[in-house]
């Protein structure tokens, strides 16, 4: 909480005390007769200290003072600062000896103030303050400063020690006051003048004021710190209105108090002039007198010879040279400003070109992203319908390699029920009867097998020798129908994905992909190389190159890998021609991110290839599909490399199938020449013929799986072993008498180099 700050009131000024010994001394006219009248002095002060015991102590009665010399007179008060400027005041050596003499004359007797010694002292005392020199007008100060500084400024008017005249005078001024006409009752009395009787004030017996009578003056004074003008304030409007007037006295106290201390400084440094120009305060500063400067006598110019010719030649010589050299400098500077010029225009202009090279990157790949993404829509639109077509065209290859499996496992159960035993395990809800060799069922299927031959030949009947050597991987001519319908509608489907498509960046990528791609490529190469744009284009093309390659069958169709469209267009695209003409034949070298033909085999071809396989597609026993699988195996590996994970893959997939026909090979003799099987019919003729046309299909199992030996030179031996020691071992040794030894001659000549010492033993001996 601010205290409020009281104004300071105006100091009262002081009023120097007389000297008692000047009021009480005797008059010097009066001198001569002391001691005729000592008896009526004596009886005066008697009767002087009568009257007053019945006054008040305190009077100021002009006939007490008239009456009486020794009465103590009114003493004025002056304020400290008055005191000390009186004080630091010069005096005079006569002053000073007054003041001494004064001093010891009233010590010793009143006979010492005799009127020359009174006239000199009053001729030594000072009437006024001295005055600065260069002061002007009243002391230099105008009325306000002296108003204003009273206290400390003020001028020593008195006139000294008064005498008896000014006494007297006094004296008789006095009385008149007391009985002057204005006294009467009703009638107000001078303002100087104060009253010596008695009053009608609540006490009487004393004129002092008493600390409850000037309650209201300091009441009034100090209102604001005794809480006498506050006021309880009742109700919610009245308590704001008190809280803002209470802010804003704050506020004006705030304010108040930095005037005052920014004004502090300012305001003494100011009264400190003032004091100074009134020269009452301190002694005047003693001018030092200023020394008269020596003479100096005029410096005479020194005596220099009469230049010469050679002299003054050298000197011309010398500004040449140092001209010359100035404007070598000048020149050589100017050229350096010149080329520093010229480079800043040079960078000037670099800076403008690659200022418009980023703003035309930034206008193109914003085009270029606005691109990409409807390109994004499109294929996360057309995806997923493709996905599905290619799961169907799977399953239409899935049951084509079933019906030709189910019908050549027929075809060797058949042959092995003649010649080997009739298996007892028969599959549950099957309704054909296949319990003995010669069953209706079996001679059906026999028929129907000899007239596929025929028909396949051209001739009616086929000739002996080359049973068993026939694939037998044609369908029925009716599902032959209904597959190609499957086919057909395939390709419907997917030439119907881009039906509703416009825009031909879409439909031919060639038109689109590539031609966006290749601008990219030629514009910024850097940022195309760090973005694997390569990579990007092919991931973008397959889309396209999985829809034309559905309905490809690679192991019975005659179209390759580097017939398609898309292989095309990308191997062109690997090889820019960098502004050569069509016609050249020279082969462009390969760009820097590589074939792409090669990266699209590896992330579109080589899965259609497995999942057809898996499903499949290719028949181990058809030379024709085999050839064509070495050769596709072939381009893959010379593509992507021998120790590529695709190729792996790839052949992992194609030994897959042979090892998994071993297997039902194997599990099909082994159930039908087990010890629970039924025996074939004794002296059957048609037993041997039966043995040797499964022996010739397993032989062109085995030349076929011969076909891999450049691929898998480490798959292909171990399977040709398992085929002769599980499959074609147990028909042979049953059937070594009845033409089993002719037929392992023939295994041997085609697999013997491939088989161990001990399937080689027993071929040629038998078992």
């Amino acid at each position: 909480m601010f205290v409020k700050r009281a104004r300071p009131r105006p100091q009262v000024r002081a009023r120097e005390a007389d000297e008692d010994e000047v009021a009480t001394a005797p008059s010097p006219a009066s001198s001569g007769d002391t001691g005729d009248e000592v008896g009526s002095v004596m009886e005066r002060k008697k009767a002087q200290r009568k009257k007053q015991l019945g006054k008040s102590k305190l009077s100021f009665g002009g006939d007490d003072e008239a009456g009486g010399s020794d009465s103590t007179p009114f003493k004025q008060r002056k304020s400290l600062l008055s005191q000390a400027l009186k004080a630091s005041a010069p005096s005079t050596p006569a002053a000073a000896a007054s003041t001494s003499g004064a001093g010891a004359g009233a010590g010793s007797s009143s006979s010492m103030y005799s009127r020359d010694y009174l006239d000199e002292l009053k001729a030594a005392t000072p009437s006024r303050a001295p005055r600065p020199e260069d002061g002007d007008g009243d002391g230099g100060l105008s009325r306000a400063a002296q108003d204003k500084y009273a206290s400390a400024i003020e001028d020593d008017r008195s006139a000294g020690i008064p005498d008896a005249a000014a006494i007297a005078a006094a004296k008789h001024k006095r009385s008149a006051a007391l009985g002057g006409v204005r006294g009467a009752k009703g009638e107000d009395m001078d303002d100087e003048y104060i009253s010596l009787g008695g009053d009608n004030e609540p006490h009487p017996e004393s004129r002092l004021m008493r600390e409850e009578d000037e309650g209201e003056d300091g009441d009034e004074d100090l209102a604001d710190y005794t809480e006498s003008n506050q006021r309880l304030y009742i109700g919610k409007d009245a308590n704001r209105a008190a809280a803002r007037r209470l802010r804003g006295e704050i506020g004006e106290m705030i304010a108040e108090r930095e005037a005052e201390s920014d004004s502090d400084e300012e305001t003494r440094a100011w009264e400190d002039t003032i004091v100074a120009r009134a020269g009452t305060g301190m002694a005047e500063a003693k001018k030092e007198p200023k020394k008269a400067a020596g003479y100096v006598p005029t410096k005479m110019p020194s005596i220099r010879p009469v230049p010469t010719i050679a002299s003054v030649e050298a000197r011309i010589a010398q500004s040449i040279a140092e001209l010359r050299a100035v404007k070598i400098e000048n020149e050589s500077n100017l050229e350096t400003a010149n080329r520093d010029l010229v480079l800043l225009e040079e960078q000037e202009r670099d800076i403008r070109k690659q200022v418009e090279s980023v703003e035309g990157k930034r206008e193109w790949v914003e085009e270029f992203q606005g691109w990409a993404e409807m390109l994004g829509t499109f294929l996360e639109e057309k995806h997923p319908l493709l996905e599905g077509i290619e799961k169907d065209a799977t399953k239409f290859q899935r049951e084509r390699a079933s019906m030709i499996s189910e019908r050549r496992a027929a075809d060797d159960s058949d042959d092995l029920s003649l010649f080997l035993g009739i298996p007892t395990n028969v599959p549950e809800g099957s309704k054909v009867d296949t319990s003995t060799a010669n069953s209706d069922f079996r001679r059906v299927r026999r028929t129907a097998r000899d007239d596929r031959r025929g028909r396949r030949r051209g001739i009616v009947v086929a000739s002996e020798t080359d049973e068993g050597f026939s694939t037998d991987s044609e369908l029925d001519p009716d599902t032959q129908d209904e597959y190609d319908a499957s086919q057909h509608d395939l390709e419907r489907r997917v030439h119907a994905l881009l039906e509703d498509v416009k825009a031909e960046d879409f439909r031919y990528p060639e038109k689109g992909l590539a031609v966006r791609f290749d601008d990219w490529r030629s514009r910024y190469p850097d940022d195309y190389d760090g973005a694997f744009g390569g990579l990007a284009l092919v991931q973008a093309w397959e889309f396209w190159a999985r829809g034309e390659m559905v309905g490809w069958d690679p192991l019975r169709s005659d179209s390759q890998i580097e017939s398609f469209t898309w292989f095309t267009a990308l191997y062109n695209y690997s090889r820019p021609r960098n502004g050569h003409d069509e016609d050249d034949m020279d082969i462009d070298e390969v760009g820097p991110e590589g074939d792409l033909a090669t990266e699209m085999v590896s992330k579109a071809v080589v899965p259609v290839l497995i999942r057809a396989l898996e499903a499949g597609a290719y028949d181990p026993y058809s030379a024709p599909q085999t050839r064509r699988a070495v050769d596709i195996a072939e381009v893959i590996a010379e593509l992507t490399g021998k120790d590529s994970k695709k190729y792996s893959s790839l052949l992992k997939a194609i030994m897959g199938v042979y090892q998994v026909h071993i297997f039902s090979l194997a599990a099909a003799v082994a159930s039908s020449g087990g010890p629970g099987s039924t025996r074939p019919p004794p002296y059957n003729p048609t037993s041997r013929s039966a043995m040797q046309r499964y022996v010739r299909r397993r032989l062109k199992l085995l030349r076929n799986l011969l076909l891999w030996r450049r691929v898998a030179p480490n798959d292909v031996p171990d399977l040709v072993a398992r085929i002769v020691s599980v499959v074609l071992r147990p028909v042979l040794s049953r059937t070594w008498e009845g033409g089993g030894e002719d037929m392992a001659k023939k295994v041997l000549e085609v697999a013997g180099a491939h088989l161990p010492h001990n399937l080689v033993t027993f071929l040629q001996k038998g078992p």
